[in-house]
């Protein structure tokens, strides 16, 4: 078992040694100079060392320092106009807000839904690098087109919060991915009947690493109860952003977690099926800070703001705090390579023969599913990062199903990962647009029928 964490870690510094590749991070302080005139759009203007800007238009508050953009009021996030390859949208007559959006990958991810006529669907995708939001895209059979559901935290996290159990262990010292943990009954059973450990009916065996990868229940129930209280698993939650406001322009219901310090809440929670609650965008967030060494980046979908053609805000990367050790981080990554390459997720990233999707592009995720009722349905989640050498993009897909089903989110992550990777080089929007159109971006070793259907988008 220690031998394929060694191999892991050998092949992600083989990765590094071999790309070469130079990140050169460059800090810009940007000085703005406004020159004040009697714009009817500029409800009050702090003119000090820091400047302050309040924009009243059609009960919409437009707010923003040189810093941060707060957007509130009646107006939901609608991205439906393209100039010089980004999002625009107009507030009033003299008010252009720029977004950080991919307009191929928002669309791609919209037609995507509207295809397979999901009941509810959602997809958040973050650079690990700097916080931009390069897409955010959400989509109901009933109402088509709604962005509010990356925001909401109404969705049950169900296995995504393995993670988190499995950081506060890691942080404690308490275990490895290599660690074994006896148990008895199937992977998916939990109940106090497999969850306490008796040595002389727990005869199966299976490691920390495979426990994530196969989304073991029971798995995560003992690490939990023998190593962890509830106090460890609420501040491994509440550093990753759980009962947290999330600094962002547009509203985010806050994500929740409530566990009390008795076995069963300990127990449940830890496996996934506490009382915690995750919005898509806080989703994407976590698995950013684990592919940026444990450090959360801000995320940002406001790009810039030109005001009567002049630029009055510029997009800057926020740093947060680290909610975990890059220690941990690395063993988390690695810990989410078994999700995709033998676990709940293989089957949507490689085909039957065992030939990858993303050629030569290690993914890392982690799966979710569990009935929920806000709204009603069978939800399933994946959250991941790629590549894992050095991670670019985080992202989260959620799919709210009926009992029959067409898709889930691993497949829809599938191809928000290919449609970032096979067009990233790809400049122009108009010529991205025109590719995606003719479904130039999928790569040529998919299968015959696979191909078909998604072409069909």
């Amino acid at each position: 078992m220690e031998k394929e964490w060694r191999n892991y870690q050998g092949r992600i510094k083989k990765r590094k040694h071999i790309t070469k590749k130079t990140i050169l991070i460059a800090s810009f302080i940007i000085g703005i100079t406004f020159l004040v005139t009697s714009s009817p759009f500029l409800g009050s203007t702090t003119l000090s060392r820091k400047i302050n800007y309040t924009i009243h238009e059609d009960n919409l508050n437009l707010k923003f320092t040189e810093d941060f953009v707060r957007i509130e009021g009646g107006i939901d996030p609608v991205f439906n106009e393209v100039i010089e390859d980004r999002f625009v949208s107009k507030v009033g007559k003299n008010v252009q807000v720029v977004y950080t959006l991919d307009p191929l990958l928002q669309e791609k991810m919209i037609s995507l839904f509207a295809k397979y006529k999901v009941p509810y669907g959602a997809f958040v995708a973050i650079s690990t690098k700097t916080g931009k939001v390069l897409a955010m895209a959400g989509y109901s059979e009933k109402d088509g087109v709604d962005q509010n559901l990356a925001l909401r935290a109404t969705y049950p996290a169900a296995s995504i919060f393995k993670l988190v159990t499995a950081a506060a262990a890691l942080e404690k010292g308490k275990v490895e991915p290599d660690t074994v943990i006896n148990f008895r009954g199937g992977l998916y059973a939990l109940s106090p009947g497999n969850w306490t450990d008796n040595p002389k009916r727990d005869k199966n065996k299976i490691t920390l690493a495979d426990a994530m990868g196969k989304s073991c229940n029971v798995a995560f129930a003992k690490v939990a109860l023998r190593w962890l209280d509830a106090g460890d698993l609420l501040r491994s939650a509440e550093s990753l952003g759980f009962n947290n406001t999330i600094n962002f322009e547009f509203p985010v219901q806050q994500s929740r977690i409530h566990v009390e310090n008795n076995e069963k809440s300990i127990a449940k929670t830890a496996a996934g099926f506490g009382d915690v609650t995750l919005s898509p965008l806080h989703g994407a967030m976590i698995a950013s800070a684990i592919a940026n060494d444990g450090r959360m980046v801000e995320p940002r979908i406001v790009e810039k703001i030109f005001i009567d053609g002049r630029e009055a805000y510029n997009f800057g990367k926020k740093e947060g705090t680290a909610g975990i050790s890059p220690e941990t981080a690395e063993k988390l990554r690695y810990m989410m390579t078994k999700t995709v390459e033998k676990g709940t997720a293989r089957h949507s990233f490689f085909t039957q023969r065992g030939k990858a999707y993303l050629k030569d592009i290690v993914v890392g995720g982690k799966t979710g599913s569990l009935e929920g009722d806000d709204p009603q349905g069978d939800y399933s989640w994946f959250v991941g990062m790629a590549p894992l050498d050095n991670p670019e993009i985080a992202i989260a897909a959620l799919v709210i199903n009926r009992p029959v089903w067409k898709i889930k989110a691993p497949f829809v992550a599938r191809e928000g990962f290919l449609t970032y990777f096979n067009n990233k080089d790809i400049n122009n929007t108009k010529e991205k647009l025109k590719v995606a159109k003719k479904g130039n971006f999928l790569p040529t070793y998919h299968n015959q029928v696979l191909d078909r259907e998604i072409r069909q988008l």
